[in-house]
């Protein structure tokens, strides 16, 4: 396996997928919500949904002109229903953390997932204390691409010292963009042919394998 010991500063994590498994609350409120739509799903992969902003799965769940209802649904929804606390973090996440911030690596988190959803989350699993910023989706940004670039130029951040970790395409399409390199993990929603498009710097199976690349 490659080793990228000493190469970065910046870790910057995704969220849903890469940190925790927040499949169940979020599968639940898009479910609730298109029923609030009288919308179907027979065929509809939720874990599709989990890494995209929701700008982008509301169109294509309900169309551009419900779009924004959708969203403001969901919000609602997902708060209504504590679906922050109806997830589970991956096994060996919380070591990782504690032992990359250990080594004197600054953590971030950039997220499609609503900023204050994301902040909840953070909370409710105790985590947050990890983490010297988080950037989710908000009003003004909601694409990776967009939250990474707010999060690095906000920080001051150099982005040949930062590193991009996360599960879907635009996790690792979102680095590219912003001139930044990606490490790609293969437990949390994405697939792994879409992951390897974007030609990640490494591709690792378990957050254990996350340590084992950078330290």
């Amino acid at each position: 396996m490659q080793s990228l010991k000493n190469k970065y500063k910046y870790l910057i994590f995704d969220f849903d997928g890469t940190i925790n498994n927040t499949a169940p609350g979020i599968h639940a409120t898009f479910k609730a919500v298109l029923d609030s739509f009288g919308v179907g799903y027979d065929g509809v992969d939720f874990d599709d949904h989990i890494g995209p902003p929701l700008d982008f799965s509301y169109t294509e769940l309900l169309g551009a002109e419900r779009c924004q209802e959708g969203i403001a649904r969901h919000v609602k929804v997902f708060a209504e229903t504590n679906a922050a606390q109806n997830s589970f973090l991956y096994d060996g996440i919380v070591d990782t953390l504690t032992k990359l911030k250990q080594a004197g690596y600054i953590l971030g988190i950039a997220s499609s997932k609503y900023q204050p959803h994301a902040i909840e989350s953070l909370a409710y699993h105790k985590i947050g204390h990890f983490f010297d910023c988080v950037y989710g989706q908000t009003e003004k940004r909601g694409f990776k691409a967009e939250v990474l670039r707010q999060l690095i130029a906000d920080n001051g951040w150099d982005k040949s010292k930062c590193l991009m970790i996360g599960d879907t395409f635009h996790d690792m399409q979102g680095a590219r963009d912003n001139g930044i390199d990606g490490m790609a993990v293969t437990y949390g929603f994405g697939k792994l042919n879409d992951l390897l498009k974007a030609e990640p710097i490494a591709v690792v199976h378990s957050p254990k394998e996350i340590l084992d690349v950078l330290l």
